[in-house]
């Protein structure tokens, strides 16, 4: 068993008991090919939550500097994430989630970039860079939205925590889009779909 179904493993327990955690939509995940999963993120948690939903390996991607310490850095390796720097056009992290998805590999991104505690995800907060990764690749594109309720904007001890994997968008679906939709169109076409699953399901 990889070191990441054992992390993950040891997570799951933790967020079930701490944070309640419940997983909706689960059979909507692709069993064999590859995909993109993406969620909203206010949290540092939402990574945990987004890979205990998911059932596959998910290589993340995640900012260059939380990788200061030795720790941090050996978490890295061991949860198969990608260092991006933020702010800057890194090319290299593009390419090397483009080839994990390329190999039949998962990958889990976070299109707004940044961690944006509030009320509710907008659309226009996506940016283009899961668009680049889903017309380099034609990969599916599979929504997670993560929903902490109304009244928290961020996970709370022993408040529930519920996690709904929503219907795979499909390079067919995203490409008809207009005639040759572009990276920024696809990227906001897809983060529709989770601001619409948010403001469907977050509630209490």
């Amino acid at each position: 068993m990889s070191a990441y179904r054992v992390l993950r493993g040891i997570a799951n327990v933790l967020i079930k008991i701490l944070c309640r955690a419940e997983y909706h939509g689960r059979e909507n995940e692709p069993k064999d090919s590859a995909f993109i999963a993406y969620s909203n993120h206010t949290s540092f948690l939402d990574p945990v939550l987004t890979a205990c939903a998911v059932k596959r390996t998910l290589f993340f991607m995640a900012k260059s500097d939380l990788m200061k310490s030795r720790f941090m850095r050996v978490i890295f390796k061991l949860c198969h994430i990608v260092p991006i720097h933020r702010g800057e056009n890194d090319l290299a992290a593009l390419r090397k989630t483009c080839e994990i998805v390329n190999r039949g590999d998962c990958v889990g991104i976070y299109p707004q970039g940044t961690r944006i505690p509030q009320d509710k995800p907008k659309p226009e907060e996506a940016l283009a860079g899961i668009g680049l990764m889903a017309n380099r690749t034609k990969a599916t594109l599979l929504p997670v939205t993560i929903c902490y309720g109304k009244k928290n904007k961020k996970p709370r001890i022993f408040k529930k925590v519920h996690v709904y994997i929503g219907k795979p968008i499909t390079y067919e679906e995203y490409s008809a889009i207009n005639e040759r939709p572009n990276s920024h169109e696809i990227a906001t076409y897809a983060f529709t779909r989770i601001c619409e699953d948010f403001e469907k399901h977050n509630h209490g």
